[in-house]
């Protein structure tokens, strides 16, 4: 089989945070899905990020606007349907094949996450998920030294599930209302040897938490977030973390509006294409 192997580039660089929304025009002729931008609450900045470029086009974005390049990962192009890994901050990555789950752990001593591609129920590549993952990974540096545990509503292909597993939760419990990814969240979990994660079939809309969770992650449609609110937000520990995501742009003042209203502070948003994912906090002094 053919491989060919190349360099890709990520650009980035600081800008106001009334003018972060503008870059997505200014950077159009990249594509909707290598801009994105983060901002952090309350900030009047913003970070503008261009990823997946070649040389030649990182020179061109900082010739004209400033900003720095960072070498990214080498991506690796082949005849066969297979992707390109997917790394997330440097602590694992996301594969397509049992094949290079094994050599990546024997090369790099990181754990990889094996998701078949084409899989339906999410394989890391799409920008909700994208993100969600690197918010998580974010979280679970400060939480290394002490005892987690994730909740993963919506966990679709067990994605977000098995990462917060290899980052370091002690119990992960996951929840879906499709029987059918249900089934292949199981699978994938197994077909990884991975434990201490329970998956169960469960409506969110009809869903009454009896505990809570250090983190939780809800990767689901806008409406469903909205109208789940307050239900999710009980389901968030005092001092714990929430990560949204599933949410349109245009959706995303709503959806935001609706976890405030439960005393969830947002400290974080990304913005990648048309969707948005968000970081959002319980106060430690909060009632449940």
């Amino acid at each position: 089989m053919q491989q060919l192997a190349e360099h890709r580039f990520t650009w980035s660089r600081r800008t106001t945070a009334t003018a972060a929304e503008s870059w997505f025009e200014t950077l159009s002729h990249l594509g909707p899905m290598r801009v994105m931008v983060t901002q952090n609450a309350g900030s009047t900045s913003a970070q503008i990020q261009a990823h997946g470029l070649t040389q030649s086009e990182a020179g061109a974005l900082a010739a004209e606007y400033g900003g720095k390049i960072s070498e990214a990962t080498w991506l690796t192009k082949t005849n066969s349907p297979q992707r390109a890994p997917i790394r997330v901050r440097g602590r694992f990555s996301v594969v397509s094949t049992e094949a290079e789950r094994t050599a990546s752990l024997e090369s790099s001593g990181k754990p990889a996450l094996w998701i078949p591609a084409g899989l339906a129920f999410g394989t890391g590549e799409h920008a909700t998920t994208a993100m969600c993952l690197r918010h998580l990974a974010d979280i679970a540096r400060p939480l290394a030294r002490e005892s987690w545990e994730f909740l993963d509503l919506g966990t679709g292909s067990a994605i977000l599930a098995m990462a917060a597993r290899v980052l370091g939760a002690r119990k992960v419990l996951g929840t879906d209302f499709d029987a059918l990814a249900l089934r292949t969240a199981k699978e994938n979990v197994s077909n990884n040897n991975l434990n201490h994660i329970k998956l169960v079939r469960s409506d969110v809309l009809k869903w009454n938490p009896e505990r809570t969770w250090e983190v939780v992650a809800a990767n689901l449609f806008s409406g469903v977030l909205i109208e789940a609110a307050p239900v999710i937000a009980r389901a968030v520990a005092k001092g714990g973390h929430l990560l949204l995501s599933g949410v349109l742009r245009e959706q995303e003042a709503e959806v935001l509006a609706a976890f405030s209203a439960q005393k969830l502070t947002v400290e974080r948003v990304v913005r990648k294409g048309k969707w948005i994912s968000a970081h959002a906090r319980k106060s430690a002094t909060a009632k449940r």
